[in-house]
Parts: structure tokens; C-alpha cells; sequence
């Protein structure tokens, strides 16, 4: 049996998932974010895996009746080369930005149905520290 980390309970994050009330328009929306084609629609239409956040960590959306009313409690952050360019392509997605860019250079954005994420060329240490790209 495997073990978690430093005695940790988590082995690893499985999936992300999203709460969308277009499955197909919000699949191909994130299939292009990750250049990933999304798997088949399953489960009577209420499920899809879009692709690989990272080497172990699926993005799955999920069909629910009602819309996004409130802010995300909880959203990615992607780390991308370019955010003017990152911007101009998920808006051309028809994504949204949410804020000006802040000083550092992170974008809050939201897909097609509102659901935050946020973009910026740079990853983060443990402890906050900005750490830049290349």
C-alpha cells in the first residue's frame, strides 16, 4: 500500500471539478485552455474529464441545473508564458477578465459561465515568493 507524503492522508489530487451548466460549450472552453481534447460527455450527460492539469491531476466538469450565482470559495491558478497574450486568447474563448492586472502580473479570469481562475507568469514558493518564469 502506498503511503502519503510526510505521513500526510492525501496521496495526490485525483481531479479538479467544475460545476457547469453547458457541459459541451465549458468542455471545449478548457480542452483549448489545456490544449487537451476533452473525453466523451458519460454518465447520462452529466459528467466530462477535459484533460491533465498536471502530471496526475484530471480537470472534470460537472452538469448541475441551476447557474453560477457567487464567487468561487475555491479556484485554480495557472501559470502561462504570456498574460497579455493568455488574455487575449481565453477572451477570444469566450472567457472574461475579472480584474486589471495586478502589480506582479496576475489576471483573475472566468470562463464562460463565470467560474474564476486565475493567470500569471510567474509559479510561487511555499511560502509566497514569487518565483519567475525561465
Amino acid at each position: 500500500m502506498q503511503t502519503a507524503p510526510s505521513g500526510g492522508i492525501v496521496l495526490e489530487i485525483g481531479a479538479v471539478t467544475l460545476d457547469v451548466e453547458d457541459i459541451e460549450r465549458e468542455g471545449a472552453f478548457w480542452g483549448a485552455m489545456l490544449g487537451e481534447e476533452p473525453g466523451p460527455v458519460r454518465s447520462g450527460g452529466g459528467w466530462l474529464t477535459v484533460g491533465s492539469l498536471d502530471s496526475t491531476t484530471l480537470l472534470v466538469l460537472q452538469k448541475v441545473p441551476e447557474p453560477k450565482v457567487v464567487k468561487n470559495r475555491c479556484h485554480m491558478c495557472f501559470v502561462v508564458p504570456d498574460v497579455d497574450d493568455a488574455m487575449l486568447r481565453i477572451e477570444a474563448l469566450g472567457g472574461r477578465r475579472i480584474s486589471e492586472p495586478r502589480p506582479g502580473g496576475g489576471v483573475t479570469m472566468a470562463d464562460p459561465e463565470g467560474n474564476e481562475f486565475c493567470i500569471g507568469s510567474f509559479r510561487r514558493s511555499k511560502d509566497g515568493k514569487r518565483i519567475p518564469l525561465g
